[in-house]
């Protein structure tokens, strides 16, 4: 019986919170949420998708790309961390109607000098040269203008006190043939008076490098051009760098353009770029490059094995400090620059036609190659500057090294 009664009382209870239920779901109809409906609408439906790494490069590239007299005509870069390439990117055109890409090759002018001092100093690591030896132990080649004692350490520093050679009377001398190569004796008789003692300062002249050349040659009996292969190119496996004194570029050249006359104007300068050009430029400005293989070289150079470890020191030290927050010392073919407070190595390049930066950076392991096919534009070294300090900072900032 008392079973029953409590059955009962259960089945009442039910019916009544049920029924409870069922009036509290119609009575609120009015107050239930629309499915359609946003309660906390998004202020910014669309986003804008946040750029890739290679999306905000471009960006910068472009931005700095263009014909117009106050940009880069045509770029390219190559980025490195280790031996990994992580970023190659193009902008602009080598020609008219024609893009400028991956594959072209630029003249790298005076990061030359970085190829050659690394020759000089794989030599003295063979024992075959030593930095106290003199010109007079190598070359015959006398000059009033030359100081004979003066050592291979000095030539690489640029602490010789000697003058260029690459003065108005020679550029003639090319243009009236630039299909004959002009002899490199000839050359070292261009050099002009000296500016200082030897060992008094650092003082930049192409002279230094010119010099440095004709001892490669003399010691090896090759041409410069045949040792940097058979001590760099080959072994390394690097097969779009090329010294264009001694060998043909094969492949495509981005064109080179110029303001030959000072009016703003830059004109395409390929059909002067003969073997005359090539031979003035020597070991002072001569290696082309695609910008991917000059990556790989400041990594072989300032992070691998291309010399010996006590040579790749030697040209990464301060031997001459630079009065310049930017530019602030000179090792042995090798220029220090502050990026984003940290001092990276390298060299800048200019010659007729291009212009190129090259730098590693030892914290991060980042290696950048920038290769641009103009010169003498009163905009244009500052832009290479600026392209390589902003490509720079998105690459420390994204990869947070």
């Amino acid at each position: 019986m008392l079973d029953s009664v409590i059955n009962n009382a259960l089945r009442i209870l039910t019916l009544i919170c049920l029924i409870g239920q069922m009036a509290c779901s119609s009575s609120g109809n009015e107050a239930s949420p629309d499915p359609n409906s946003n309660p906390d609408p998004d202020p910014n439906p669309n986003p804008t998708p946040e750029l890739t790494i290679e999306e905000k490069l471009q960006t910068i590239i472009d931005e700095k790309v263009g014909t117009d007299a106050d940009k880069l005509v045509g770029v390219s870069v190559s980025i490195r961390i280790g031996d990994q390439e992580h970023l190659s990117l193009t902008g602009g055109i080598s020609k008219l109607g024609v893009p400028v890409t991956e594959d072209m090759r630029f003249g790298v002018g005076s990061i030359t000098k970085t190829v050659v001092a690394a020759t000089v100093m794989k030599l003295v690591d063979e024992g075959l040269l030593n930095l106290e030896d003199t010109i007079a132990d190598w070359l015959e080649l006398t000059s009033e203008n030359v100081d004979s004692s003066i050592t291979i350490y000095q030539l690489l520093t640029h602490s010789s006190g000697l003058t260029g050679y690459m003065y108005n009377d020679l550029w003639a001398m090319a243009e009236a043939d630039l299909e004959t190569p002009i002899p490199q004796a000839t050359l070292f008789g261009f050099i002009g008076p000296p500016d200082a003692e030897p060992g008094v300062g650092h003082s930049y002249s192409n002279s230094n490098y010119l010099i440095l050349g004709l001892i490669i040659e003399a010691a090896t009996e090759k041409t410069v051009g045949e040792v940097m292969r058979e001590k760099f190119w080959t072994p390394l496996n690097m097969n779009a760098i090329y010294f264009g004194t001694n060998e043909p570029i094969e492949g495509t050249w981005a064109t080179p353009w110029r303001d030959g006359d000072d009016d703003g104007v830059l004109e395409d300068i390929e059909a002067d770029f003969g073997p005359a050009f090539h031979s003035i430029f020597y070991c002072a400005a001569d290696v082309f490059s695609t910008a991917s293989d000059l990556s790989q070289w400041a990594q072989h150079l300032y992070n691998g094995d291309a010399v010996s470890e006590a040579s790749r020191t030697n040209m990464m030290t301060d031997h001459y400090a630079i009065p310049d927050d930017i530019f602030v010392s000179y090792g042995l073919g090798t220029r220090e620059v502050i990026f984003h407070g940290r001092s990276t190595y390298g060299h800048t390049g200019g010659m007729r036609g291009y212009g190129a930066y090259m730098f590693f950076d030892p914290i991060s392991k980042v290696s950048i190659a920038m290769l641009n096919n103009q010169s003498r534009s009163d905009d244009g070294p500052l832009l290479r500057y600026e392209l390589v300090n902003e490509l720079l900072e998105e690459v420390f900032a994204h990869f947070n090294i």
